[in-house]
């Protein structure tokens, strides 16, 4: 075997090891419960143009390990902050995330005792209120799915980040996707 092959066969052997070295949380049937703050990032994509969107939310959740490397989360949220967009010197347009609720499938991996990554595919439900002249309440339902990083502070506490977007269906004109921050807790 060449050099340039046994370090890159090592380096694979080291990768490989790596991310199967169990980490310190997520063993099956462990139970987590978490907090999160998001901020939701609504892009319309119409002829209208009528901007980009910011309004942020507060969510509870709750995960269990199913099987090794998979866990099911659900999840509650409520707005906290709203976005607002002067569209004319006479128009503003705001948008309010009232609630909703989730559930996601996520697979994860570790990368050391402390660091793992992982991914999320769900379904989210939700109502909001947008004011433009006059408010219209809506209510929505969208597959998720997303990527995330997450760090174990200790054997009970860990925190997270994740890029989350919402697939879009023919019908809508706004691009919606989410950034989050949360703290979780093993019981």
């Amino acid at each position: 075997m060449c050099p340039s092959s046994t370090a890159v066969a090592s380096g694979a052997c080291l990768v490989v090891l790596h991310l199967c070295n169990p980490a310190w949380a997520e063993e099956v049937g462990d139970i987590y419960g978490g907090v999160s703050y998001s901020q939701t990032i609504a892009k319309d994509e119409s002829a209208r143009h009528l901007g980009t969107y910011k309004p942020t939310t507060l969510g509870l959740g709750l995960s269990v390990v199913a099987i090794p490397n998979l866990a099911v989360d659900g999840y509650v949220f409520t707005g906290v902050n709203d976005s607002s967009n002067t569209l004319s010197p006479t128009s503003t347009m705001t948008v309010r995330v009232k609630n909703g609720y989730g559930f996601n499938l996520r697979p994860y991996f570790s990368l050391s005792n402390q660091w793992g990554v992982y991914a999320k595919l769900g379904r989210q439900y939700g109502s909001q209120e947008t004011t433009l002249l006059r408010t219209t309440s809506t209510s929505y339902a969208h597959t998720i799915y997303g990527l995330g990083v997450s760090y174990n502070i200790n054997h009970r506490w860990g925190i997270g980040a994740d890029y989350t977007k919402a697939k879009r269906i023919p019908s809508e004109t706004t691009n919606t996707a989410l950034i989050s921050l949360g703290v979780r807790y093993k019981f």
